[in-house]
C-alpha cells in the first residue's frame, strides 16, 4: 500500500474527537448542567433545599419576582397606634369624626338625634370605619327601627281586636251607638294632640273609650257640626268659662276697636260662642 493511499484513508476517515470542555466551561449535561449555576453560590446556599427545585437562575428570579409582587399587595398587620392609623387612613377613614357623610332618610331623622348620631361618628372613627361602613350600619339601624314599628303596629292592631271584643260583650247592640258617641266627643274636645296619642296603644284602653262614649253622649248635633271651622281646643263649658272671663274685662281688646288685637279678640270670641251655642 502506498502512501499516497494510507495519506486518503486518514482523510476520508477522520478521527473525531470528545472535547471535555464546552462554552460555558462544561459539557457535563442533564442534572450537573443544571446545577452548575450553583456553583458560584456559598455552600451552605447550594446545599439548601430551598434551591433545589429550580433548574436555573431564569426560574429563580421569576419565582422571586411573583412572591415580592404578591407580598407588596398584602397589608401588615399594624403595631402601633400610628401603624393603626396609617392603615385606617388607606382605608378611607376620613381625619375627623365629622368628615363622615352620614345618609339617614327624612322619614327616619326623628329616630336618630344630633347628639347620637355624633357619638356614633366618635365611635366609628375609634374603630377605623370607612364612610361605606358608617353608612351601612345606619341603613342597618333604619331597618331595625321599621322591624320595630312594624311590632309595635302588630300589637296596637291586637290589642284593639280584644278590646273590641271586650267592650262588644259589655255593651251589646249599644256598641255602635257609643263608639259614635265617643268619635264625636273626641272631635269636638280633642285636638291635633289628642288624635295621636288615641293613634297609639292608649287609645285602645277601654276605660279611656268608656269615658268618651260618655262625653259624647251630652255632644249636640250643633256642637259636632261647628267644631269642623273652629279651631279653639277647648271644651265648650272652658268655653263658657272663658267669654265670662273676657266679658268682665273693661280692658279686653274686645271693647277697644283701636287696640292691634281688637280684631283677633273678636275671631276669638266668635269661636267660643260657637263652641258653646254652635253657629246660630
Amino acid at each position: 500500500m502506498s502512501e499516497e493511499t494510507l495519506t486518503t484513508e486518514s482523510t476520508d476517515n477522520p478521527v473525531t474527537e470528545q472535547n471535555s470542555e464546552s462554552v460555558l466551561g462544561s459539557s457535563t449535561v442533564g442534572d450537573n448542567q443544571e446545577n452548575d449555576w450553583k456553583s458560584t453560590l456559598p455552600s451552605d446556599l447550594q446545599n439548601d433545599p430551598t434551591l433545589q427545585n429550580f433548574k436555573d437562575v431564569e426560574s429563580l428570579a421569576k419565582t422571586v419576582v411573583h412572591q415580592q409582587k404578591e407580598l407588596g399587595s398584602r397589608i401588615p398587620i399594624p403595631k402601633t397606634d400610628e401603624e393603626k392609623t396609617e392603615l385606617y387612613s388607606k382605608l378611607g377613614r376620613p381625619d375627623d369624626p365629622t368628615k363622615y357623610e352620614v345618609n339617614i332618610p327624612k322619614t327616619h331623622e326623628s329616630h336618630f338625634n344630633e347628639t347620637s348620631v355624633n357619638n356614633f361618628k366618635d365611635v366609628a372613627h375609634k374603630i377605623g370605619l370607612n364612610n361605606d361602613q358608617v353608612n351601612a350600619l345606619i341603613d342597618y339601624q333604619v331597618n331595625e327601627v321599621d322591624n320595630q314599628q312594624g311590632l309595635v303596629d302588630q300589637h296596637v292592631v291586637v290589642e284593639k281586636e280584644k278590646i273590641e271584643k271586650t267592650l262588644r260583650d259589655e255593651w251589646g247592640y249599644d256598641y255602635d251607638k257609643n263608639i259614635r258617641a265617643a268619635t264625636k266627643a273626641v272631635e269636638v274636645y280633642g285636638d291635633e294632640s289628642l288624635n295621636e296619642l288615641l293613634q297609639s296603644n292608649v287609645g285602645n284602653h277601654p276605660g279611656l273609650v268608656k269615658l268618651f262614649a260618655r262625653l259624647g253622649a251630652d255632644v249636640t248635633e250643633d256642637m259636632a257640626q261647628n267644631t269642623t271651622n273652629n279651631t279653639l281646643a277647648v271644651s265648650p263649658l272652658d268655653a263658657k268659662d272663658e267669654i265670662a272671663r273676657v266679658m268682665n274685662d273693661a280692658n279686653h281688646p274686645y271693647f277697644h276697636p283701636n287696640n292691634k288685637e281688637h280684631l283677633p279678640a273678636i275671631e276669638q270670641m266668635r269661636q267660643l260662642h260657637e263652641k258653646v251655642y254652635g253657629n246660630k
